[in-house]
């Protein structure tokens, strides 16, 4: 089950070209932290820094849309007075179905954010294969295992440190213009896909007049 660690840290084909590239004879295994190398390395601090600021436009976002749903609630509460049952039960039910429509709309965002980093990750993890290998060379090492599977492990064997220095060497921030220095301006980028903490629109329907039960 251990060995089962290394499929999630990279694609068969590189740890095929694991196998095939590391001398058969090295016996060493080698630990390390795999969130660690995305959330710590160039290319997760990207990812963070762009979605992050994605997620604060919608915050944003959210929170002007909560006051202007308060300041229609307040108003069409003024107006029960002046209404009869049956308009008023109208208006509230269209007031109630776009509410409903925008929080569904925002809450499609959000998951918008969270598909965006998933994809980020995945990509970023297709890309690692190659840094690994030469990190696992360099600490003459034939097995890479996920540090939380490990029960024991002496001092050295966990190799974090040197696998985000050069995952930023070889792979860099995977940001578009890094990629493809040659691409036009204002091309469409990778669509990198975060984890979005969003603030839910809240539930402002007014109640309907009991008489237009």
């Amino acid at each position: 089950m251990l060995a089962l660690a290394l499929t999630a840290a990279f694609p068969v084909a590189a740890q095929q070209a694991a196998v095939a590239d590391v001398p058969a004879a090295s016996l060493p295994v080698a630990t390390l932290d795999q969130d660690a190398i995305f959330l710590r390395s160039r290319f997760g601090i990207r990812v963070q820094q762009e979605l992050g600021a994605e997620r604060a436009a919608l915050e944003a976002e959210n929170r002007r849309i909560e006051s202007e749903l308060i300041a229609e609630e307040l108003a069409l509460t003024e107006e029960r007075s002046l209404l009869d049952a049956a308009t008023f039960a109208r208006k509230a039910d269209a007031f109630d179905a776009r509410v409903q429509q925008i929080r569904q709309e925002q809450d499609r965002k959000a998951l918008e954010l969270q598909r965006k980093f998933e994809l980020e990750r995945q990509r970023f993890l297709s890309l690692i294969g190659p840094a690994l290998i030469e990190v696992l060379r360099a600490a003459g090492a034939s097995v890479l295992l996920d540090r939380d599977a490990v029960i024991f492990a002496v001092e050295g064997v966990d190799i974090t440190e040197r696998a985000i220095a050069t995952i930023d060497e070889l792979v860099g921030s995977g940001a578009l213009a890094e990629v493809n220095p040659d691409a036009d301006e204002g091309s469409d980028p990778n669509n990198p896909d975060t984890a979005a903490d969003t603030s839910p629109i809240p539930d402002v329907t007014p109640a309907p007049d009991a008489d237009a039960q």
